[in-house]
C-alpha cells in the first residue's frame, strides 16, 4: 500500500506530494523508556484475562489463608498487598491517560496539516480548471460564483425563539 503514496519514478517535483505521517510512529519516538513501560503495564492490566487472574488469585489466597491460618478473615495482609498494587496502578493509568491525550493532540495536528494540504491542492486544481475553461472559451461566471460561495465560512443560523 505504501507504493501508492509515493510518486512514480522520474516524476517531477510537482507530483511529489508528502505522504501522510504515521501518528503512532511520531508518538512512539517521543516516549521515554519509563513511559513505554507504563504503556505496556496499562495495556496488560486492562485486559480481561487480568481480571480473571486477579479473581482466581484472590480465591486461592482466601482458601490457602483459611486452611493455613496465615491470613485469616478479614484477610488484612491480602488487602494490604492489593492496596499497594492499586496505588502503583493508579500512577500507571494516569501516565497512560496522559500519553493517550498526547496521542490525540498529535493526531489532531497531523489531521489538520493533511486536510490543509488537500484543500490547497484542491484550490490549485480549481484555479487550473477555471483557467483551462476560460482559454477554451467557456463561460465560468456561474462556476466562479459557486466556488466563491463554497469558500465562505458557514455562519451559524439563529435558532427560532421557543
Amino acid at each position: 500500500m505504501m507504493h501508492l503514496l509515493r510518486p512514480p519514478r522520474g516524476s517531477s517535483a510537482l507530483c511529489a506530494h508528502p505522504a501522510v505521517r504515521n501518528v503512532n510512529d511520531i508518538q512512539t519516538a517521543q516516549l521515554s523508556v519509563t513511559e513505554k513501560l507504563c504503556q505496556r503495564i496499562a495495556a496488560s492490566t486492562g485486559a480481561p484475562m487480568t481480571l480473571v487472574a486477579v479473581i482466581v488469585f484472590q480465591i486461592i489466597w482466601i482458601c490457602v489463608g483459611q486452611i493455613t491460618k496465615m491470613d485469616p478473615f478479614p484477610f488484612v495482609f491480602m488487602l494490604t498487598v492489593s492496596n499497594v498494587i492499586q496505588l502503583v496502578l493508579i500512577v500507571v493509568v494516569a501516565v497512560a491517560g496522559r500519553q493517550q491525550s498526547q496521542h490525540d493532540t498529535i493526531r489532531a495536528d497531523e489531521d489538520h496539516a493533511t486536510i490543509s494540504r488537500l484543500l490547497y491542492h484542491q484550490q490549485a486544481q480549481e484555479m487550473l480548471l477555471l483557467q483551462i475553461a476560460e482559454k477554451a472559451g467557456i463561460d465560468t461566471a456561474e462556476l466562479r460564483a459557486t466556488i466563491t460561495e463554497l469558500a465562505q465560512p458557514d455562519v451559524p443560523k439563529a435558532s427560532p425563539p421557543s
